[in-house]
């Protein structure tokens, strides 16, 4: 288990127990995608892959190590906006830097190590649940009582003022709320979630496009600001309370550009609300339709998807098991989500595999996974 691993480098690099140890999963959005920042519906899933922080308190500097991607540079926590260079670093950066600004709370030099077994860039949210662990693993050591939806907020907050990603919450929330063997339908306005039982032959399998997520920070951004312009063409905050009579109604008042974004946002809510009872009702052709619209959408209309996205989920949609597909995360790379019948799961990869390879000539990579409970935070024994 990453926790154990987290522990054993620990203990090698640094001497002695950690004192706490946090672990946080990524998630796999079924349906939802870039509404949360327009104050809409998603639709996560919290997965049994994620990662652990294994920490304890340190007289001066801040030293940091991860399994997977080497040190982090040196540093003082809390920080100031200096440390922004960081590569890895800048996520516990910014949630110290968070803590310290929120809560009030001054010490927070530590010797830490990390271990994820989530794919870098393949759009499970793995630096959300970078944030949400470090967030959760502060909290225990100064016995801090946060909520989830605390632990989510702090992530936000440090991915977008001191990261610089305009994200919306779904990510850091998922993360910090998912409970095992099922979804979230979360209403991001008012932060409700109600959790759906996944019927018990669906698997989530994670397909790879071995691409990784090239949606840079300025790109995400731009989706955001140009959501932003099409919600004041039509005279609201956000597009969460736009309809499709709304959208048509003031059609030529609108850029070609801002009204694609506005009709995706609008529909993609739409989608979202119909796939809860699908869902609930385990509708397998309900759910298969509504999520290839939404893959066909965030291709046409938000245009984040890429060819090898497409590809992928072109080689799911007629693949043997496949209840549903579509690329999950923001985009420009990463992942496609598919449910499957779990009597299939292994035809279902061969025939994806091969269809995708003989369409990119790259053989792609499968997670099998399961609905996952949210942050946990423990002193070892």
């Amino acid at each position: 288990m990453i926790e154990s691993l987290a522990a054993e480098e620990f203990e090698r690099r640094f001497g002695g127990k950690p004192e706490v140890i946090a672990v946080a999963p990524g998630r796999a959005n079924l349906i939802g995608e870039h509404t949360d920042y327009n104050d809409g519906y998603v639709f996560p899933v919290a997965i049994d892959r994620g990662v652990a922080v294994a920490i304890r308190l340190a007289d001066k500097k801040t030293n940091l190590f991860s399994l997977q991607a080497g040190e982090a540079d040196e540093m003082e926590l809390p920080p100031d906006r200096k440390y922004k260079h960081l590569d890895w670093g800048v996520y516990p950066a910014g949630v110290a830097w968070t803590l310290a600004k929120r809560w009030g709370v001054e010490y927070f030099n530590i010797d830490g190590v990390v271990c994820s077994d989530l794919p870098i860039g393949s759009g499970l949210s793995s630096s959300a649940a970078l944030e949400v662990a470090f967030a959760a693993a502060w909290a225990k050591l100064y016995k801090v009582e946060l909520e989830p939806v605390d632990l989510a907020e702090i992530g936000q907050m440090a991915e977008n003022q001191y990261v610089g990603v305009n994200c919306g919450i779904m990510d850091q929330l998922a993360s910090a709320s998912g409970k095992a063997d099922s979804a979230m339908f979360i209403d991001i306005r008012s932060l409700e979630v109600r959790y759906v039982t996944m019927p018990s032959h669906f698997r989530i399998v994670i397909c790879d496009t071995m691409v990784p997520r090239r949606l840079k920070n300025s790109a995400y951004n731009k989706r955001r600001q140009e959501c932003e312009s099409a919600a004041q063409t039509l005279g609201m905050t956000t597009l969460r309370d736009a309809t499709l009579d709304d959208l048509l109604a003031k059609q030529d008042s609108f850029e070609p550009i801002p009204f694609k974004r506005a009709m995706h946002v609008v529909t993609e809510n739409n989608r979202c609300q119909s796939f809860f009872w699908a869902l609930a009702d385990g509708n397998e052709l309900r759910i298969g339709m509504l999520m290839r619209a939404s893959h066909e959408s965030l291709k046409e209309d938000f245009e984040v998807t890429s060819k090898e996205l497409d590809a992928m989920a072109e080689s799911c949609w007629t693949a043997p098991g496949c209840i549903g597909a579509r690329m999950t995360g923001a985009g420009f790379g990463g992942s496609c989500v598919a449910l499957v019948r779990k009597d299939s799961v292994d035809l279902f990869t061969r025939s994806v595999s091969n269809r995708y390879q003989a369409k990119t000539g790259i053989e792609p990579t499968f997670l099998i996974c399961k609905p996952a409970d949210g942050v946990r935070a423990f002193r070892p024994t």
